[in-house]
């Protein structure tokens, strides 16, 4: 086994340099390219503007433009070029000078004649493909295309949209299926244990299944048989109907245990008809009614029994919204929005306690002379206000004296 897999590897190394590796017409175009954009006044120049034609040029209007440029790169044609613009500036052109114009002209004229035979034969396809598609670049030892390399923030943002979207949401699917499979469990082992393998042998299954397939036919009681509750909320609706028309008070006593021992705790639905109880494999006690619900049944530190009715359905299936890549930009707008919403909660009780602190304050009442004065002045006239407040104290001095006069 190791040998095949051994060969297989030599095999995909050998063959793997022959298809992706480049022609030699390949290599030569990108030869010819690099040494454009080396020596030529435009770097990012093409082939067909080297000749001096368009991209739908046709072989005769190459052969004509290579012919035109061919003379024009000739090594007298440089010479007498070069020695007519010195003339216009009156320097005499060196030896040395003429010599690099004429070999810059003749590598011009190379690369021109290789390019004409480039786009003149069939390399012409692969030249446009490359033109159309980008040049691969010289990197040590190959030509290789440059590749997308993220930085390390796109590489960051990448990682906590796959792992806290995608893979979160899975985790999060995975753990809720488990645990509506462990619910299913715990009923189907509940209501087996409870009232045997089936559902023929509970008895509110039991008698509403004869009442649906017997057509109602045979019974000597003409008044139909309560309807069964489908679904949670039809159950609770029959419970509130039921102690309504009861009028016991053991919904009365019921209502007070649950308001002392929790008021903000909704009552759930309660079994109902004959009940089992059974004992789970975690030592949990699980009670099954004649409906064939499961509740659970868990005392508090109180000593208050409650029963919690075991809903496979009522688990919230997990959707997108409950990923990390939501939660926690919300989190992120909440933390901010929450220092600023302190800020002016505390400010705003900052001002109502300096309110309370100004209504504390003592403030000035009038005196007994002053209620008296008011009294006064109610009775009598405004004019006679200045008689009455220098009158009031002769008349509290002069009472006590007329009553020891009237004792004796």
């Amino acid at each position: 086994m190791r040998i095949a897999h051994v060969s297989v590897g030599l095999l995909l190394a050998l063959v793997a340099p022959a298809v992706a590796g480049w022609s030699k017409e390949d290599r030569e175009i990108f030869r010819i390219r690099d040494e454009i954009t080396a020596h030529e006044p435009d770097p990012k120049a093409t082939f067909y503007d080297i000749l001096g034609v368009s991209r739908g040029a046709s072989q005769e209007d190459i052969n004509r433009a290579y012919r035109k440029k061919s003379r024009s790169l000739h090594p007298d044609k440089v010479t007498q070029q070069l020695k007519t613009d010195r003339a216009r500036t009156r320097a005499k052109a060196s030896a040395s000078e003429i010599k690099v114009a004429v070999k810059r002209a003749s590598e011009r004229q190379a690369r021109l004649s290789l390019i004409a035979n480039i786009l003149r034969g069939p390399s012409r396809d692969r030249y446009d493909h490359f033109l159309s598609h980008g040049f691969p670049l010289w990197k040590g030892t190959d030509y290789y295309y440059s590749r997308y390399r993220p930085g390390l923030g796109t590489v960051v943002f990448g990682l906590f949209l796959m792992g806290g979207g995608g893979l979160h949401y899975l985790i999060l699917y995975m753990s809720w299926k488990r645990q509506k499979e462990f619910v299913e469990r715990y009923v189907r082992f509940a209501r087996e244990t409870a009232w045997g393998s089936g559902f023929g042998s509970i008895p509110g299954i039991d008698a509403a299944m004869a009442d649906g397939g017997g057509g109602g036919g045979g019974g000597d009681d003409d008044t139909p048989p309560p309807v069964q509750p489908m679904n949670r909320r039809q159950r609770r609706m029959q419970d509130k109907e039921s102690r309504r028309e009861d009028g016991s008070g053991r919904a009365k006593k019921k209502g007070r245990k649950a308001a002392a021992a929790g008021a903000g705790q909704d009552s759930g639905p309660s079994p109902s008809g004959a009940r089992k109880r059974v004992v789970a494999e975690n030592g949990k006690i699980l009670v099954v009614d004649s409906q064939g619900d499961v509740f659970l049944e868990e005392e508090d530190e109180d000593g208050v029994v409650n029963e919690f009715l075991l809903d496979p359905n009522e688990l919230r299936q997990p959707t997108f919204k409950d990923t990390a890549v939501v939660r926690v930009p919300l989190w992120l707008v909440e933390s901010v929005t929450g220092r600023f919403r302190s800020k002016t909660e505390d400010s705003a009780a900052d001002s109502d306690s300096a309110a309370g602190d100004d209504s504390d304050a003592p403030q000035r009442t009038p005196s007994t002379d002053s209620a008296g004065d008011d009294f006064e002045i109610v009775d009598k006239s405004t004019d006679s206000l200045a008689k009455v407040k220098t009158s009031g104290a002769q008349q509290q001095g002069s009472k006590p004296h007329k009553r020891r006069n009237k004792k004796r």
